[in-house]
């Protein structure tokens, strides 16, 4: 049987005590920077940020009155698309997050918002006015499927003035920053 004088013991004591404060540090949970690498994967795998959903009413019109014929042909359509619009991340990588650990910042360059999907249903397209007069003869389904072509078309041409585009690069911005505040990073988002 081992005796120890009790400065010996307490020597012990402390370096038992101070073992276990270490391991205890050490196995808290990952560090701040393996959260942010952690982030910048799990970002990096995404297939789409930021995005944005308008559904957009459209009157579609279309008047074949030309000077030289008797009577006139106008048809009126009403129609409803579904526009999705947001950050596609399919050429984006993590070399694409800069992270300054000593700064607590992140700059993250993300491409432009773009359409992601465009959608008008055939049965929210409906035939609200038809007339025809004169000498004239019906529109031909094959006129009036180009009307509500050159519809889809004008709806499709107007998407950067509707501020959808905007709104999805708000919401990407806004998710990043947030995303690397919670982790007690500034972020910058740069769009190219």
């Amino acid at each position: 049987m081992r005796i120890f004088d009790l400065p010996s013991l307490k020597w012990h004591i402390k370096c038992y005590v101070l073992l276990i404060a270490i391991s205890a540090v050490s196995s808290c949970g990952p560090s701040v920077e393996d959260e942010v690498a952690l982030k910048v994967s799990s970002i990096s795998e995404m297939s789409e940020v930021g995005t944005v959903e308008y559904t957009v009413a459209k009157i579609i019109k279309a008047s074949d009155d030309a000077w030289y014929k008797y009577g006139d042909r106008k048809v009126l359509f009403t129609s409803v698309s579904y526009l999705k619009t947001g950050i596609d991340m399919k050429d984006f990588s993590a070399d694409d997050i800069v992270v300054d650990k000593i700064s607590r910042k992140v700059e993250v360059t993300l491409p432009k918002a773009r359409l992601l999907s465009f959608n008008m249903p055939p049965e929210k397209i409906r035939l609200v006015y038809s007339k025809v007069s004169g000498l004239r003869f019906n529109f031909t389904p094959e006129e009036l499927q180009d009307i509500k072509k050159q519809g889809e078309m004008a709806v499709l041409a107007d998407v950067p003035n509707l501020g959808i585009l905007q709104d999805a690069e708000q919401n990407a911005r806004e998710f990043f920053e947030s995303s690397f505040a919670s982790l007690g990073y500034e972020t910058t988002v740069i769009f190219k």
